[in-house]
């Protein structure tokens, strides 16, 4: 029987590592936990356009939207580990949802095998145009003299998150108004049926350039590479806190360590290429790639710094 067992195991291992070796060999689905026009989403369909090429395979965006990433980060860490289902995740489902959720059906290390990490989106502060301010301490200025009148529209973590510390740092009054999706936000700015928005620019690109939506500032501690003209916080007038969010892929825990390494040397080259950083940089976002080990530390350290910025925010699991 002992012979049989290990027999069994064996065999069970060649037929991993035959598999690991003829990778990909069918269709490939990326789960993307946002809204089609999200940052994430404009991110993961720049990437695995390239990477499909490279791979020599058919690779499918599945848009899960919800709970604020965690429907479709879920369903991710539930899937087979066999390197034909993946998550591009990040900062709300793998750092944010931890603190920001009474319960979420899944663990953002033990359940997946982080690949690598993409890059940065800085984070701006988005307004309605036809707000008679100039800077941040103009807007500060202005709630005050207008307690509960001016609202700040959230579809994740990270906007939800700039808002209550926008609130407690500046010792203002304006209302929280969720969303499904960061689009939808900008849509309803450039409506003036919502003040502002803390949000990754690739959702309003089109719109800050167009002036129907106007970026006053960014969260970050310099100013954005692809924004120069838009001062920071600080600059603006207010001490702020560092926020920005990161994107990367991951796949279900259990996934072959080859697969695991050759999916992350593809990123690496496709994130290499100037075309494709090029691209990444037009709708805002910063290509920094990061490999599996590291990657893996990176999401670690980002769930504790989000343990203690919920906390200074005031932020209640919801």
């Amino acid at each position: 029987m002992r012979v049989l067992l290990l027999t069994i195991v064996l065999l069970l291992s060649q037929l991993s590592g035959a598999g690991a070796q003829n990778y990909p060999s069918q269709r490939i689905t990326v789960i993307a936990p946002f809204a089609p026009g999200s940052g994430t989403d404009g991110v993961a369909r720049i990437v695995f356009q390239r990477l499909s090429e490279l791979l020599k395979t058919t690779i499918v965006i599945d848009n899960r939207v919800g709970a604020n990433g965690a429907l479709g980060a879920t369903a991710a860490a539930r899937s087979v580990p066999d390197g034909y289902t993946l998550l591009v995740g990040g900062t709300s489902t793998h750092a944010a949802n931890p603190s920001m959720l009474k319960s979420i059906q899944y663990d953002p290390v033990a359940d997946f095998a982080p690949i690598s990490q993409f890059g940065l989106f800085p984070y701006f502060l988005i307004i309605d145009p036809g707000l008679p301010v100039k800077n941040v301490a103009d807007l500060v200025a202005l709630a005050k003299t207008k307690p509960g009148s001016l609202t700040f529209g959230y579809a994740n973590a990270l906007g939800q998150l700039s808002g209550e510390a926008f609130k407690r740092r500046a010792g203002i009054d304006i209302a929280a108004v969720p969303y499904r999706n960061s689009p939808q936000v900008v849509t309803d700015i450039i409506a003036q049926r919502v003040s502002m928005t803390f949000t990754d620019m690739a959702p309003a690109v089109s719109q800050v350039e167009a002036g129907t939506a106007r970026a006053l500032a960014t969260t970050n501690l310099g100013r954005a590479s692809r924004f120069p003209e838009i001062p920071t916080m600080k600059e603006g007038g207010l001490e702020f806190i560092n926020i920005s969010a990161w994107s990367g892929l991951f796949a279900p825990k259990g996934t072959p360590p080859e697969i695991v390494a050759k999916l992350a040397e593809g990123v690496r080259e496709v994130l290499a290429e100037p075309e494709t950083r090029s691209r990444l940089a037009d709708i805002g976002f910063e290509a920094q790639w990061v490999g599996p080990a590291e990657f893996g530390e990176h999401v670690k350290s980002d769930m504790e710094l989000w343990a203690t910025t919920t906390r200074e925010a005031g932020i209640e699991r919801q």
